[in-house]
């Protein structure tokens, strides 16, 4: 075998002085050194070993370049994390009088010794995908038995990234060929600190105020530059800082940024993952809620206690209290003060669970997005603060908050006026005039639209010029995001993904001069199908159907048929067509899949989710057809006694304000004349 030459320096690196020719070698008696006494064979492999050995020596190099070792310092800091850790996290166990404290001593036997097993060379690598996220299905690892238990847990949870996290903790540098070192002094730590907890319950210990400083008196103070060790966390903003965590800190690193100061941070995050999107102003507003009901805290300060008092305080929070931001309005003031002034709760002023258990889901969703970074666990329990555990359990009773429209109150909106002549704009509910004349916006064509194709407000009200597809064999919409709906130069609009869809256009509609309206509106260069509904500054074209037109309209039904009766409060609303829509298909037969695609709802099943794709296999036009048929079975005609009318379009300003059927009530300070 031949020796590569080199000289090894004090610092312990290796200099190769030269390379080895291996031509020169090939001369050898029978080709000793490859082998081989064929030239033309020895020079092949000499070409083979000459480039394997430059692989190894740039593999070599690059491990030597990796970075520096850690310093006595830097391992003393992790050795003593790791016992301070888990010394205290056994003596909570040990005094927490649950059923299982007075196996502590045995357990930390048993730990201590899998983390003697572990320290020692050639132990098995940790998971390349870092620690658990979850804890231990059940039976899981039940072939192992003490210490071997034990050993694969520590293997489990102290993965690289785990480690990477405490080496930048206590200002390490965090590079491939230290995580090994560091988690062999991790573990150390982790059986002194289990061999320490074997004393628990000595007299000694348990007479001492503080049993952790009794039980770690003979390693001497702990070095005060390693927990003053500061680091700039990537995410956080220059004046931010992040500090190694308390041993008893539920959080691998301390972020000293107040929860609002980062709510700017998650909703950018969280939208470029497109886990949010639009303003996001709701999930703005209940995070600033977050903040203020606890106190707008440091975010390495939060604790699962957290949630409780969040949760505890949105029971007391009436449903009609005006939040403000932080910066102005109620929550400008702190909340122990808000909340000593709240009044008794009533079954009236009750907020409702579905409305509590959102706001949860919200911040659960930031919870699991803060535990990769500055909420990350240092126990195996995934979470910290675990908001989805705190939702209400929701009593119902079997109804929507809504009560559906019936099909006789709709058709009793399609004979209106507006739809067979009235008095002009303002009027559009009347019909006293010599000259009545039927004008096309959103207040004609979107119930049409609710009731034939069951979307809901925002879909129709934010649809645009370009979701109309009516040139295609099946003329449809294109339920997707879009500018209209969206905010800050960003599209929205999309509830959940399976809202985009194609839903075919009715032929009703068409019979009724949809299509033209829509050319019409092209023609005056209109993105927005209609318009009028976004010529306020807030993006909320429905918001604005209702305050202009709706409630109209439902006073009008009101006036001549008795209106659905209310449920909990509530009253039929434009969403309630919604309902009446998709209980047209509660009848035997219906194929479910095409139920969902048209409703916009997410499918159901193995079959539905993942193997049914016949758009795929069949075409869109078929899909088409095929919904259009569908919807058309089921969902009954009630318009075919209107007449088409040429398409009108009044003034902008004037579009979908109909004014209301009732008149005018009479001042009580009017002078009789």
């Amino acid at each position: 075998m031949c020796r590569i030459p080199h000289t090894r320096r004090r610092d312990g690196r290796y200099i190769f002085r030269r390379r080895v020719h291996y031509r020169n070698i090939i001369s050898l008696p029978l080709g000793i050194a490859l082998g081989t006494a064929d030239p033309k064979v020895a020079r092949v492999r000499a070409a083979m070993l000459s480039a394997r050995f430059m692989s190894v020596k740039t593999n070599v190099d690059a491990m030597l370049e990796t970075g520096p070792a850690l310093t006595g310092e830097q391992i003393e800091g992790l050795f003593r994390d790791a016992l301070e850790h888990e010394l205290r996290s056994l003596l909570n166990d040990a005094h927490g009088n649950a059923p299982w404290s007075d196996s502590v001593p045995d357990v930390a036997s048993e730990i201590a010794e899998a983390s003697r097993i572990l320290r020692r060379p050639n132990r098995p690598y940790a998971p390349v995908d870092g620690r658990r996220d979850a804890p231990p299905e059940p039976g899981e690892n039940s072939h192992l038995d003490g210490p071997a238990f034990y050993a694969a847990q520590i293997l489990a949870n102290l993965g690289d990234e785990q480690v990477a996290a405490m080496l930048s903790a206590i200002g390490a540098p965090v590079h491939a060929g230290i995580l090994e070192t560091a988690r062999t002094h991790i573990i150390r730590g982790m059986g002194k600190g289990a061999e320490l907890a074997r004393r628990a319950f000595d007299d000694e210990v348990l007479d001492a105020p503080d049993p952790l400083k009794v039980l770690t008196a003979n390693l001497g103070p702990k070095p005060t530059s390693m927990s003053a060790n500061i680091i700039q966390h990537p995410m956080a903003s220059a004046n931010a800082t992040i500090t190694a965590a308390a041993p008893n800190n539920p959080f691998v690193i301390f972020d000293s940024r107040p929860f609002s100061a980062a709510i700017d941070d998650i909703v950018a995050e969280l939208k470029a993952e497109g886990i949010w999107s639009g303003d996001c102003a709701q999930q703005r507003r209940i995070m600033q809620t977050f903040a203020w009901i606890t106190g707008d805290k440091p975010l390495g300060a939060y604790t699962h206690l957290d949630v409780a008092a969040f949760k505890k305080a949105l029971l007391r929070i009436p449903v009609n209290f005006s939040f403000g931001t932080l910066e102005k309005g109620t929550m400008a003031q702190p909340f122990v003060e808000i909340a000593a002034e709240l009044p008794a709760m009533t079954d009236a002023t009750r907020r409702n669970p579905k409305t509590i258990n959102r706001d949860l889901s919200f911040l659960q969703t930031v919870s699991k997005h803060l535990s990769e970074t500055c909420w990350k666990s240092r126990n195996a329990t995934p979470l910290v603060l675990d908001f989805g555990a705190a939702r209400l359990m929701v009593k119902g009773n079997g109804d929507d908050l809504r009560p559906p429209w019936r099909r006789a109150h709709l058709e009793c909106l399609f004979a209106s006026p507006i739809y067979t002549g009235n008095d002009g704009a303002k009027q559009r509910l009347k019909a006293n005039g010599s000259r009545l004349v039927v004008q096309h916006d959103a207040a004609y064509f979107a119930p049409l639209l609710w009731y034939y194709t069951a979307a809901c407000r925002e879909e129709i009200c934010g649809l645009e010029v370009a979701d109309v597809i009516g040139d295609y064999e099946t003329p449809y919409l294109h339920i997707q995001d879009n500018m209209t709906r969206g905010h800050d130069g960003e599209k929205a609009g999309e509830k959940r993904a399976a809202r985009n869809r194609r839903l075919p256009i009715p032929r009703e509609l068409i019979r009724l001069g949809f299509l033209d309206y829509v050319h019409a509106i092209a023609a005056e260069g209109h993105t927005a199908l209609f318009p009028e509904c976004y010529v306020a500054e807030k993006k909320r074209g429905g918001a604005f159907f209702y305050e202009r037109a709706w409630r109209h309209m439902v006073d009008y039904i009101a006036d001549q048929m008795l209106l659905p009766p209310a449920s909990n409060g509530k009253g039929a609303d434009i969403h309630s067509i919604r309902a009446l829509g998709s209980s047209f298909y509660e009848v035997d037969g219906v194929n479910e899949i095409l139920r969902a695609d048209v409703m916009g709802h997410a499918r159901t099943g193995t079959n539905a989710k993942h193997y049914s794709k016949r758009e795929l296999t069949e075409g869109l036009e078929v899909i088409l057809r095929e919904r259009l048929s569908f919807i058309e079975r089921y969902v009954p005609v009630i318009t075919d006694r209107l007449r088409p009318a040429p398409i009108r379009l009044l003034p902008i300003e004037l579009r979908t304000r109909t004014g209301s059927s009732r008149a005018r009530k009479k001042r009580s300070d009017a002078k009789n004349i």
